[in-house]
Protein backbone atom coordinates (compact mmCIF):
# COMPACT_ATOMS: atom_id res chain seq x y z
CA UNK A 1 0.00 0.00 0.00
CA UNK A 2 1.38 3.38 -1.02
CA UNK A 3 0.29 6.64 0.61
CA UNK A 4 1.06 10.08 -0.78
CA UNK A 5 -0.13 13.68 -0.63
CA UNK A 6 -2.51 15.13 -3.22
CA UNK A 7 -2.26 18.86 -2.61
CA UNK A 8 -2.51 20.36 0.85
CA UNK A 9 -5.90 18.92 1.83
CA UNK A 10 -6.02 15.42 0.36
CA UNK A 11 -4.17 12.16 0.68
CA UNK A 12 -4.20 9.14 -1.62
CA UNK A 13 -4.06 5.47 -0.69
CA UNK A 14 -2.86 3.38 -3.61
CA UNK A 15 -3.19 -0.39 -3.36
CA UNK A 16 -0.59 -1.63 -5.78
CA UNK A 17 -2.42 -4.60 -7.23
CA UNK A 18 -3.99 -5.41 -10.58
CA UNK A 19 -7.55 -4.14 -10.89
CA UNK A 20 -9.86 -6.88 -9.62
CA UNK A 21 -13.05 -7.36 -7.64
CA UNK A 22 -10.93 -8.16 -4.55
CA UNK A 23 -9.08 -4.85 -4.93
CA UNK A 24 -12.36 -2.94 -5.25
CA UNK A 25 -13.61 -4.66 -2.10
CA UNK A 26 -10.40 -3.69 -0.26
CA UNK A 27 -11.04 -0.05 -1.12
CA UNK A 28 -14.69 -0.29 -0.13
CA UNK A 29 -13.66 -1.86 3.19
CA UNK A 30 -11.28 1.01 3.85
CA UNK A 31 -13.94 3.60 2.98
CA UNK A 32 -16.50 1.84 5.18
CA UNK A 33 -14.05 1.81 8.09
CA UNK A 34 -13.27 5.52 7.77
CA UNK A 35 -16.96 6.43 7.49
CA UNK A 36 -17.80 4.33 10.54
CA UNK A 37 -15.29 6.35 12.60
CA UNK A 38 -17.04 9.57 11.62
CA UNK A 39 -13.90 11.72 11.61
CA UNK A 40 -15.26 15.30 11.59
CA UNK A 41 -12.38 16.68 9.52
CA UNK A 42 -12.69 14.16 6.64
CA UNK A 43 -14.77 15.95 4.02
CA UNK A 44 -14.89 13.47 1.13
CA UNK A 45 -13.73 9.97 0.19
CA UNK A 46 -13.33 9.23 -3.52
CA UNK A 47 -12.46 5.66 -4.57
CA UNK A 48 -11.20 4.85 -8.06
CA UNK A 49 -10.06 1.58 -9.64
CA UNK A 50 -6.81 1.12 -7.72
CA UNK A 51 -6.66 3.93 -5.18
CA UNK A 52 -8.72 6.20 -3.01
CA UNK A 53 -8.47 9.90 -2.26
CA UNK A 54 -9.40 11.14 1.20
CA UNK A 55 -10.04 14.87 1.42
CA UNK A 56 -9.70 16.61 4.77
CA UNK A 57 -10.09 20.08 6.25
CA UNK A 58 -6.52 20.94 7.27
CA UNK A 59 -7.48 24.27 8.83
CA UNK A 60 -10.11 22.62 11.01
CA UNK A 61 -7.62 19.96 12.11
CA UNK A 62 -5.07 22.57 13.16
CA UNK A 63 -7.51 25.00 14.76
CA UNK A 64 -9.92 22.68 16.58
CA UNK A 65 -8.04 19.42 17.07
CA UNK A 66 -4.52 20.70 17.77
CA UNK A 67 -3.05 18.62 14.93
CA UNK A 68 0.24 20.25 13.94
CA UNK A 69 0.65 18.40 10.62
CA UNK A 70 -2.65 17.27 9.06
CA UNK A 71 -0.88 15.29 6.32
CA UNK A 72 1.33 13.35 8.74
CA UNK A 73 -1.67 12.71 10.98
CA UNK A 74 -3.68 11.32 8.07
CA UNK A 75 -0.72 9.26 6.85
CA UNK A 76 -0.19 7.68 10.26
CA UNK A 77 -3.92 7.07 10.59
CA UNK A 78 -4.11 5.24 7.27
CA UNK A 79 -0.96 3.24 7.97
CA UNK A 80 -2.50 2.05 11.22
CA UNK A 81 -5.57 0.59 9.52
CA UNK A 82 -5.38 -3.11 8.79
CA UNK A 83 -6.87 -3.95 5.41
CA UNK A 84 -7.91 -7.33 6.75
CA UNK A 85 -11.18 -5.47 7.38
CA UNK A 86 -13.55 -7.17 4.97
CA UNK A 87 -16.15 -5.49 2.83
CA UNK A 88 -19.42 -7.25 3.51
CA UNK A 89 -21.73 -7.14 0.53
CA UNK A 90 -24.86 -8.83 1.78
CA UNK A 91 -26.61 -7.99 -1.46
CA UNK A 92 -24.38 -10.26 -3.53
CA UNK A 93 -26.67 -10.24 -6.57
CA UNK A 94 -25.77 -10.30 -10.25
CA UNK A 95 -27.49 -7.37 -11.93
CA UNK A 96 -28.82 -8.52 -15.29
CA UNK A 97 -28.67 -5.89 -18.03
CA UNK A 98 -30.77 -6.52 -21.17
CA UNK A 99 -28.96 -5.35 -24.31
CA UNK A 100 -29.97 -4.99 -27.96
CA UNK A 101 -26.73 -5.48 -29.88
CA UNK A 102 -25.79 -4.02 -33.25
CA UNK A 103 -27.81 -2.23 -35.93
CA UNK A 104 -28.97 1.27 -35.05
CA UNK A 105 -28.61 0.38 -31.35
CA UNK A 106 -24.92 -0.53 -31.67
CA UNK A 107 -23.70 1.23 -34.81
CA UNK A 108 -20.00 0.44 -34.25
CA UNK A 109 -20.44 -3.29 -33.82
CA UNK A 110 -20.35 -4.22 -37.51
CA UNK A 111 -16.93 -2.59 -37.99
CA UNK A 112 -15.61 -3.97 -34.71
CA UNK A 113 -16.34 -7.58 -35.60
CA UNK A 114 -14.44 -7.14 -38.87
CA UNK A 115 -11.37 -6.13 -36.85
CA UNK A 116 -11.90 -9.03 -34.45
CA UNK A 117 -12.40 -11.33 -37.46
CA UNK A 118 -15.48 -12.87 -35.90
CA UNK A 119 -19.22 -12.62 -36.59
CA UNK A 120 -21.71 -10.69 -34.48
CA UNK A 121 -23.13 -13.83 -32.86
CA UNK A 122 -19.65 -14.79 -31.62
CA UNK A 123 -19.10 -11.28 -30.32
CA UNK A 124 -22.39 -11.37 -28.42
CA UNK A 125 -21.52 -14.77 -26.93
CA UNK A 126 -18.16 -13.45 -25.71
CA UNK A 127 -19.58 -10.17 -24.43
CA UNK A 128 -22.46 -11.77 -22.51
CA UNK A 129 -20.48 -14.70 -21.05
CA UNK A 130 -18.49 -12.96 -18.25
CA UNK A 131 -19.75 -11.65 -14.95
CA UNK A 132 -18.44 -8.08 -14.83
CA UNK A 133 -17.96 -5.92 -11.77
CA UNK A 134 -18.23 -2.17 -11.35
CA UNK A 135 -14.60 -1.17 -10.84
CA UNK A 136 -15.15 2.58 -11.04
CA UNK A 137 -17.93 5.16 -11.33
CA UNK A 138 -17.44 8.33 -13.30
CA UNK A 139 -17.88 10.51 -16.39
CA UNK A 140 -21.56 11.11 -15.56
CA UNK A 141 -23.72 10.29 -12.50
CA UNK A 142 -24.11 6.52 -12.12
CA UNK A 143 -21.90 5.72 -15.13
CA UNK A 144 -20.36 2.27 -14.44
CA UNK A 145 -16.96 1.20 -15.73
CA UNK A 146 -17.23 -2.58 -15.97
CA UNK A 147 -14.16 -4.80 -15.68
CA UNK A 148 -14.09 -8.46 -16.71
CA UNK A 149 -14.48 -8.31 -20.49
CA UNK A 150 -13.11 -11.15 -22.61
CA UNK A 151 -9.54 -10.19 -23.60
CA UNK A 152 -10.28 -10.99 -27.26
CA UNK A 153 -12.66 -7.98 -27.28
CA UNK A 154 -10.14 -5.38 -26.06
CA UNK A 155 -9.66 -2.39 -28.38
CA UNK A 156 -6.90 0.20 -28.68
CA UNK A 157 -8.82 2.88 -30.58
CA UNK A 158 -11.99 4.96 -30.35
CA UNK A 159 -14.53 6.21 -32.89
CA UNK A 160 -13.33 8.32 -35.78
CA UNK A 161 -15.25 11.37 -34.59
CA UNK A 162 -17.54 12.47 -31.79
CA UNK A 163 -21.25 11.89 -32.24
CA UNK A 164 -24.49 11.88 -30.26
CA UNK A 165 -24.71 8.89 -27.92
CA UNK A 166 -28.01 8.36 -26.10
CA UNK A 167 -28.38 7.33 -22.48
CA UNK A 168 -28.40 3.55 -22.20
CA UNK A 169 -25.72 3.00 -24.83
CA UNK A 170 -23.41 0.07 -24.11
CA UNK A 171 -19.89 1.07 -25.08
CA UNK A 172 -16.40 -0.40 -25.25
CA UNK A 173 -13.30 1.55 -24.28
CA UNK A 174 -9.96 -0.24 -24.07
CA UNK A 175 -10.35 -3.20 -21.72
CA UNK A 176 -13.71 -2.14 -20.31
CA UNK A 177 -17.38 -1.90 -21.07
CA UNK A 178 -19.51 1.00 -19.90
CA UNK A 179 -23.13 2.13 -20.00
CA UNK A 180 -24.00 5.78 -20.61
CA UNK A 181 -26.43 7.19 -18.08
CA UNK A 182 -27.14 10.51 -19.81
CA UNK A 183 -27.32 11.66 -23.43
CA UNK A 184 -23.85 12.76 -24.46
CA UNK A 185 -21.46 13.36 -27.33
CA UNK A 186 -18.33 11.26 -27.56
CA UNK A 187 -16.11 8.95 -29.56
CA UNK A 188 -16.85 5.75 -27.66
CA UNK A 189 -17.50 2.60 -29.65
CA UNK A 190 -21.21 1.85 -29.24
CA UNK A 191 -22.09 -1.85 -29.44
CA UNK A 192 -25.63 -1.90 -28.08
CA UNK A 193 -28.39 -0.33 -26.05
CA UNK A 194 -30.16 -1.11 -22.79
CA UNK A 195 -33.53 0.42 -21.87
CA UNK A 196 -32.69 0.22 -18.16
CA UNK A 197 -32.43 3.64 -16.54
CA UNK A 198 -29.28 3.49 -14.44
CA UNK A 199 -29.52 7.11 -13.24
CA UNK A 200 -32.75 8.63 -11.96
CA UNK A 201 -32.32 11.96 -10.10
CA UNK A 202 -35.94 11.84 -8.90
CA UNK A 203 -35.09 8.94 -6.57
CA UNK A 204 -33.25 9.21 -3.27
CA UNK A 205 -31.05 6.27 -4.31
CA UNK A 206 -30.51 7.69 -7.78
CA UNK A 207 -27.96 5.22 -9.18
CA UNK A 208 -28.93 1.63 -9.95
CA UNK A 209 -25.38 0.26 -9.84
CA UNK A 210 -22.77 0.81 -7.13
CA UNK A 211 -19.03 0.34 -6.93
CA UNK A 212 -18.28 -3.39 -6.58
CA UNK A 213 -21.63 -4.59 -7.97
CA UNK A 214 -21.70 -7.62 -10.27
CA UNK A 215 -23.23 -7.31 -13.74
CA UNK A 216 -24.09 -9.67 -16.57
CA UNK A 217 -25.42 -8.73 -19.99
CA UNK A 218 -28.31 -10.57 -21.64
CA UNK A 219 -28.89 -10.20 -25.38
CA UNK A 220 -32.43 -9.17 -26.37
CA UNK A 221 -34.33 -8.57 -29.59
CA UNK A 222 -35.80 -5.07 -30.13
CA UNK A 223 -39.34 -6.45 -30.28
CA UNK A 224 -38.94 -8.04 -26.84
CA UNK A 225 -37.88 -4.84 -25.08
CA UNK A 226 -39.80 -1.70 -24.14
CA UNK A 227 -37.64 1.01 -25.73
CA UNK A 228 -39.30 4.06 -24.18
CA UNK A 229 -38.00 7.33 -25.64
CA UNK A 230 -34.97 5.81 -27.39
CA UNK A 231 -33.12 8.11 -29.80
CA UNK A 232 -30.58 6.47 -32.11
CA UNK A 233 -26.93 7.46 -32.23
CA UNK A 234 -26.16 10.16 -34.76
CA UNK A 235 -22.99 10.81 -36.72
Amino acid sequence: MKIYSQGDQAIVVSIEKEVSKDLTEDLLALRKYLLSRNYPFITEIVPTESDMMICYDARDMIKHYDIASPYLYMKELLESIQLEIKYENHDDVINEIPVIYGGQYGPDLSELVKDYQIDEDTFIERHTAPTYFVSMMGYSPGFPYLTGMDESLYVNYTGKKKSFIPAGSVIIEGKKTGITTTDTYGDWLVIGYTPLRLFDPSKSDFTSLKLGDSVQFKAQRPEDVELGGYQPCQS
